[in-house]
Formats: C-alpha cells, sequence, structure tokens
C-alpha cells in the first residue's frame, strides 16, 4: 500500500512539473537551492557549540603544543587571530583543562632545578657551568613572576671567571627585564626586593650589580628616581584624594560633570626635632614650693654722749635694715618632638562651577570645600571658587549623543541583520512556497476530473450494468434474483435503443463524453 501510494506521489509530482512551463521551472529550482542553503545555514549555526576560553595569552611553543595535541586525539578548537588564544565548546572546557594537565602541555620557558634530571655522566665543565647558571635564572625568573604586577620575566646573569688576585676578581652582575602588567606601576619597594632577590641568590654579588629594566626600555634601578618616585607619588595621591573628596559634595549640588576641582599642595619633606623645656609653677599666684628661706636684721642707735664740736647740724643718726631671702622650686618638663616627613604646608584648591554664582553661593561653595578638604587658614590655605561657563560642556554633550546615536544604530543594524532579515527570509520563502502549492493544487483537480471522466467513459462503454448498480445499490435493496433479472432486462431494453436508433445513440455518447 505504501509503495502505491509513494508511486501516486511521485506520478502527481512528475504531472505537476510537466505542467509548468519555462519560468515556473526556473522559480522552483530556485526556490529549492534557496531553501537547502537557509535550512543548511540556521542548521548550522543552531548546531554550532558556544565557544570559551580555554587558555589565553600563551607563547608560541605551548600554543603548538595544545593544538596538536587536541588535533591529534580529535576534540574541537578554534584558535584566534594572534595565535595566543585557544577555544573549545563550554561543555568540554573543563575536560579540556585536566586533559592539559595531565600531558603536561604548558611547560614553563626557563628551566630551574629539574635540569638537574637530564644531567649525565661525563660532562664537561663546561657545561656544568652553563647548567648552573640555567638554574639559577630559572628560579629567579619563577621568583618574580609570583610578585604583584610582573607578567613575564627573564634574568641573565653574567659570572665572570675567578681571578687569583683580588684586585682582578671581578663582582657577578644580573639584568632583569620585566614585562609588567597592562596599567600597572611597578613601586620602588618591589623594584628594591627585586633587587636584593637576585644578589642574595647568587654568591658575590650585591645588590648594586642588579640592573632592571621594564619592556618600555626605562631604568628601575636608579635609587634617587625611586626615592623622588616616592614623594611625587605621596604629593599626587594627596591632591587626588583631596580633589576626590571636593568634587563628591559639590556634584551632589551642580550636578556631575558640573564641577572642576584642582589641588595643589606644597609639602615639606623634610625631617625635624625639637627639644622643648618648660617650667611650670605650683599654685595660681605663680609661686613654687619654699625649699629655705633667710632673714637678716641690722640695726644702729647713736648714744647720747656723742660730742659735736663743729656745730654740725644734728640729725637722727639712728637706723635698721632687714634682709630676706626665699628659694621656691617649681616643676620642669621637658619634650623631645620628632616631625615626620610629609607635613602639609600650605594648601590650594581652585574650584570651577558650570554656573554663574553670586557672592553668597560663592560663600556657602567656599564653606563645603573648606569642611571636606581640611583647609586651614592660619597656614595660609588658599580657596578658589568661580562660576563661569564651561565650554567643553556643549561639546562633550554633543560627544555623547553623538555616541548615543551611533550605538543605537548599530544596535539596530545588529538586529536587523540578525534577526528582521531572517525573518523576511522565511516569509518570503513561505509565501513562494505557498504560491508553488497553491498552482499545484489548482492543478490536481483539473487532472484528477480528467481521469475522473476516462474512468466514466470506460465504465460507460464497456460496464455499463456496473453503472446502474452503483446508482440502484444506494436507493433500493434487492435480492441477487431480482438484481440478475433486473440486469438482464436492462441491458436487453439498451439494446433494443441503440438498435432502433444508432444514430441517436452516438449522439448521446458523444455529449457525455464532452461534459
Amino acid at each position: 500500500m505504501e509503495n502505491n501510494y509513494f508511486a501516486l506521489l511521485a506520478n502527481d509530482v512528475k504531472k505537476l512539473w510537466n505542467g509548468l512551463d519555462g519560468n515556473q521551472k526556473l522559480g522552483m529550482l530556485a526556490l529549492i537551492v534557496v531553501t537547502i542553503v537557509a535550512a543548511t545555514f540556521f542548521l548550522s549555526k543552531a548546531m554550532e557549540p558556544d565557544w570559551v576560553v580555554l587558555y589565553s595569552d600563551l607563547n608560541e611553543v605551548n600554543a603548538i603544543s595544545i593544538v596538536e595535541s587536541m588535533k591529534k586525539n580529535g576534540y574541537q578548537y578554534k584558535v584566534s587571530e594572534d595565535h595566543k588564544t585557544i577555544l573549545v565548546p563550554s561543555n568540554v572546557r573543563d575536560d579540556m583543562r585536566v586533559f592539559v594537565a595531565e600531558n603536561d602541555l604548558i611547560k614553563d620557558g626557563s628551566g630551574g632545578f629539574e635540569l638537574l634530571d637530564d644531567m649525565q655522566l661525563g660532562s664537561t665543565d663546561f657545561k656544568n657551568k652553563l647548567t648552573k647558571q640555567r638554574i639559577f635564572q630559572g628560579e629567579l625568573t619563577r621568583s618574580i613572576e609570583k610578585i604583584q604586577g610582573v607578567k613575564y620575566a627573564r634574568v641573565q646573569l653574567a659570572e665572570p671567571e675567578r681571578s687569583i688576585f683580588d684586585d682582578n676578581d671581578e663582582k657577578p652582575t644580573a639584568s632583569v627585564v620585566l614585562v609588567l602588567e597592562p596599567g600597572y606601576k611597578i613601586k620602588s619597594s618591589q623594584v628594591k626586593a627585586i633587587k636584593n632577590l637576585v644578589a642574595y641568590a647568587v654568591p658575590r654579588m650585591t645588590p648594586e650589580q642588579v640592573f632592571i629594566t621594564d619592556q618600555n626600555g626605562n631604568s628601575l634601578s636608579d635609587e634617587t628616581s625611586k626615592n623622588s618616585t616616592d614623594m611625587e607619588s605621596f604629593k599626587s595621591n594627596l591632591e587626588k584624594d583631596t580633589a576626590k573628596k571636593v568634587s563628591d559634595v559639590l556634584e551632589k549640588i551642580v550636578g556631575k560633570g558640573n564641577v572642576s576641582v584642582q589641588v595643589n599642595a606644597d609639602i615639606d619633606f623634610n625631617s625635624a626635632k625639637s627639644t622643648i623645656e618648660s617650667y611650670i609653677p605650683v599654685n595660681d599666684k605663680g609661686e613654687g614650693v619654699i625649699t629655705s628661706s633667710q632673714t637678716e636684721v641690722e640695726t644702729y642707735e647713736n648714744p647720747n654722749n656723742v660730742p659735736n664740736p663743729n656745730n654740725v647740724n644734728q640729725r637722727n643718726l639712728n637706723y635698721s635694715k632687714q634682709k630676706t631671702a626665699v628659694n621656691y622650686s617649681v616643676s620642669k618638663e621637658v619634650k623631645q618632638v620628632v616631625y615626620a616627613p610629609g607635613t602639609i604646608k600650605r594648601l590650594s584648591i581652585a574650584v570651577a562651577v558650570n554656573k554663574i554664582l553670586t557672592e553668597s553661593e560663592k560663600e556657602e561653595l567656599k564653606n563645603l570645600v573648606l569642611s571636606a578638604s581640611g583647609v586651614d587658614y592660619s597656614r595660609g590655605d588658599v580657596i578658589s571658587v568661580s562660576g563661569l561657563q564651561f565650554e567643553g560642556a556643549t561639546i562633550d554633550k554633543k560627544a555623547q549623543e553623538d555616541f548615543a546615536e551611533q550605538y543605537q544604530k548599530e544596535q539596530m543594524f545588529y538586529f536587523i541583520t540578525s534577526s528582521v532579515i531572517p525573518l523576511i527570509i522565511v516569509l518570503i520563502l513561505g509565501c513562494f512556497v505557498l504560491y508553488i502549492l497553491k498552482n499545484f493544487i489548482s492543478k490536481m483537480p483539473s487532472a484528477k476530473r480528467q481521469d475522473r471522466v476516462v474512468q466514466q467513459e470506460e465504465i460507460v462503454t464497456e460496464k455499463p450494468d456496473e453503472v446502474e448498480q452503483e446508482e440502484e445499490l444506494p436507493r433500493i435493496e434487492l435480492s441477487k434474483k431480482e438484481i440478475k433479472s433486473q440486469k438482464e432486462q436492462s441491458i436487453n431494453e439498451l439494446n433494443e435503443a441503440v438498435m432502433a436508433s444508432p444514430e441517436d445513440a452516438a449522439k448521446l455518447l458523444t455529449s457525455f463524453i464532452k461534459d
């Protein structure tokens, strides 16, 4: 039965194809090709795995090792354009990392103590010396790469030949190249730690014999520049922190982007030491504790019988004198004050607001800046507040609007290309399919009708008794004998009518066929 169904279907398709003209056939072929291509595209997109990063920033040796191993074992993978990142399907990423770890596919470029495993008997002194140097370099490289901010490191040691004369005996030196993380600024304390790490790991080497540079060729070993960098960093951080505090307060009032704050700090990095000695009285009168007291009294009187030969004017020669001395003790206080470097000598703050301000508003903003920054007018600090229209505000706003408009355009383009265009293609294909099916269905009834007419002609010409049976059976129920007698009677009557008028019978049959 199924074979007959497929045969009939194939026959109908063949008849439909033969009934189409040249343009319709070309349209059908184009529809089939486009449908196959679209179905293949959407099916491939639907079946494409979700790619995630397995490892990134690999060197060339490790990337080739991982790719060759995954290719050999038949795993899916992708390699980025810079050949440093490997992508795998998200559902197998953990398994792939276990696979890479089990096979030890990622190797450190610098060897360490494991080089001793490859030592062979009979090695020359020169080879043993180079192996020792490689071990030192590899272990130092691994230690330096553990420091925060250091992405890669390379250590090169130079150990000259020893001399029996002390004056000619040169000390070993080292050069270190640091590849820092993007945007990271190494601290002077870290540079000092790296110099000491290298110097103390190599015999007879001193920190002064270690030269350090970064990937940009900037020297990191200059001690003077390190101290200067520390001072500048302290000053810059102080100014940034103060400006941020002031900006946070003012932006709540005038809005974000409508205020500009600049801070200039004059800092004393000199250290000082002073001794303060003070004496404090005991009581409120300014008196201390009496430790000793001494009083002296002297009295003189002129006797009555003293002569006055020269008739000197008589005067009183009697007198008395008293002297008192009191010793007090007071408390003594001695202070030694050490002033650490980094004292603020003067602070200047300039504030510009994107608004025309009145005098009262300026005073209010100055009070806010004073409270937020800790300004002290007694040491000469200055606060300046100005209300002006920013020239770049309009430009920045326009740039933001342009950026937002460009972003919306990109999002719209992405939406159209990823969603709308595929939907339109599907709708066009669907409409085209419906049009073809409509033509197919419209042609099917006519073909079936012709087949049905031919079958009816055959039934009428060859088996008229079956036609009468089909017409009579649904209407009445008769026994087999009655049907047989009626059949014979109908055939006889039909024969007699045809024989009586053959021309009329031929016309009737022709009109029936035309209908």
